[in-house]
């Protein structure tokens, strides 16, 4: 990411935004003990759950996939401020502070490590972004259609502030099968008129929070059908939960430190020197 003298200030510059975000959770680096696609717990070198998916879907899943934070939900001492955060900033009128603090999470931490997650890409661009879809209205847009934007824009994607290239926006569609836990690549479907622009091309695809992990799957598999070379899945949140006791040990481990969005998102160590 940066020296450590370059930290020392951007920790300094920052301290009034991770103020606001504090509650959320520093996410772990792939490891022993963590796996490397969802980064929850795990005693093999993948979870189960996502060993099943990536049968279910054949293979055609996210080549990378990068978290931004952990949200702990049915925390026994009442519902947790980053669980409430990412339930509400989607609800049908959002309180305004969740929403802020989404964008807040989103813009620090993938500013911070743009240089990180290129690294792991071989340093190659994305040609498209698009994000999960839902098949419930929301006034005014989905709300994951803002980070998705913000995304684009903050990942040198702003040509009005003299960014080098230009990422292509595409829309995926609901699908046939509506069925929210499964994993199936007929949840979603991209668009005749927007094959052309998925095909043979590196596809970023974001959102909000992945629980099981199977709506990002399933629609990195609508993707990988429609011809895209690639898929990078981007999501906010991790969803951890105290009710299943195989996340109990990491969610002691997580919401026992002080949330650092220095911490890699990319690497179990550190952060690659040089990036940005």
């Amino acid at each position: 990411m940066t020296d450590s003298r370059d930290e020392a200030e951007l920790r300094n510059e920052v301290s009034g935004v991770l103020g606001r975000i504090a509650y959320f959770h520093t996410i772990v680096g792939p490891g022993p003990g963590i796996c490397p696609t969802c980064r929850g717990p795990t005693a093999g070198s993948m979870c189960q759950r996502c060993q099943a998916t990536d049968v279910a879907l054949n293979g055609l899943t996210c080549d990378h996939t990068f978290f931004l934070a952990y949200a702990d939900g049915h925390n026994p001492s009442g519902r947790s401020q980053s669980a409430q955060t990412m339930r509400q900033y989607k609800s049908e009128s959002p309180p305004q502070r969740s929403v802020e603090d989404v964008h807040l999470l989103t813009n620090l931490v993938t500013t911070l490590h743009n240089g990180c997650m290129r690294d792991t890409e071989g340093g190659r661009e994305w040609d498209v972004a698009t994000f999960v879809p839902s098949r419930h209205s929301h006034a005014g847009g989905h709300p994951v259609a803002g980070i998705a934007r913000n995304v684009a824009r903050l990942l040198a994607d702003d040509p009005a502030r003299g960014g080098p290239y230009q990422i292509t926006r595409v829309l995926l569609e609901c699908g046939d099968r509506d069925d929210p836990r499964s994993a199936d690549a007929r949840r979603f479907a991209v668009p005749n008129k927007a094959r052309s622009m998925i095909e043979g091309k590196r596809v970023l695809l974001v959102d909000d929070t992945w629980v099981s992990g199977t709506s990002m799957q399933s629609a990195a598999a609508a993707l990988k059908t429609a011809g895209a070379e690639t898929v990078t899945g981007l999501c906010v949140a991790r969803w951890l939960s105290w009710d299943w006791p195989a996340h109990v040990p990491l969610l002691q481990r997580v919401t026992a430190a002080a949330f650092d969005p220095f911490s890699c998102i990319a690497y179990a160590v550190a952060c690659p020197r040089g990036g940005s």
